[in-house]
């Protein structure tokens, strides 16, 4: 009976083993989900997060806000958050790509295209590709890729790649998050990083998309040094759940290459 199980589980682990290690990168995506498109991402995530209420960069809390319906809205004291300029977008949550939209939609012919058009508009860039191209919906909407921030440190952060800023003066009250807009660079806070390396590597992973040049290194060794938390794990877990994928990175049936 013991040596039966024992077949059992060696026989679903290498079934495991090979679902994940025969994911073609870039050759196309199968579609193994509901979540089509980034809207229904933003719908399913704002359900998770209502439970939650932390927001990924600075770990504010945020609830619902009875006026302006379908948005969140910051607690600034519970965590010290200020605006730099725009205290308007600094109330709200947004919802960032960790690995930023314009990394998998730059070489799409659909961001490139100079005469796109979708219901009679005339379409260009992100907003071309949401319309006509089902693959790019596909990306944009992995929710591993997608968090909660406040919203002119989702402006200010754009498609910056992570990375350490020597001495830059927070400019976010007590946020500890850092932009240096010179050397287009955004520096989170320790105990997030290796989240934001799982994710690139994830990216990469499942969909061929390079981390960034000269990178590959330091996320590698954000990961070792800010290993998978509860939250993280159980986030990856819901996840996989909802969309049949996981972040292997995170579960521990990939390690970084």
């Amino acid at each position: 009976m013991q040596k039966f199980l024992y077949s059992v589980l060696l026989l679903l682990f290498l079934c495991l083993a090979y679902t994940l290690l025969s994911e073609k990168k870039g050759d196309g995506i199968e579609n193994k989900h509901s979540i089509t498109d980034f809207q229904k991402a933003k719908r399913v995530l704002k359900r998770f997060y209502a439970k939650v209420g932390k927001d990924f960069y600075c770990g504010c809390d945020f609830e619902k806000d009875e006026e302006e319906l379908g948005r969140f809205k910051i607690n600034h004291d519970s965590c010290g958050l200020k605006a730099r300029k725009d205290s308007k977008r600094q109330t709200w949550i947004e919802w960032e790509h960790v690995v930023p939209a314009h990394s998998f939609g730059k070489e799409r012919e659909c961001w490139t295209k100079p005469n796109c058009e979708s219901g009679g508009k005339l379409l260009k860039g992100r907003k071309c590709c949401t319309a006509t191209d089902p693959e790019f919906n596909l990306i944009e909407a992995d929710l591993h890729n997608i968090v909660p921030v406040p919203g002119e440190i989702n402006a200010d952060r754009g498609i910056f790649p992570f990375g350490e800023i020597d001495g830059e003066p927070r400019a976010y009250g007590d946020c500890d998050f850092e932009i240096h807009f010179k050397n287009a660079v955004a520096e989170p806070k320790q105990d997030i990083r290796g989240d934001i390396a799982r994710i690139y590597l994830y990216m990469e992973w499942r969909y061929g998309i390079p981390i960034p040049e000269g990178k590959r290194d330091l996320y590698k060794s954000w990961s070792a040094l800010d290993p998978p938390d509860t939250f993280e794990i159980r986030k990856n877990e819901i996840v996989e759940r909802v969309q049949k994928q996981t972040n292997p990175f995170v579960d521990g049936t990939l390690k970084e290459p």
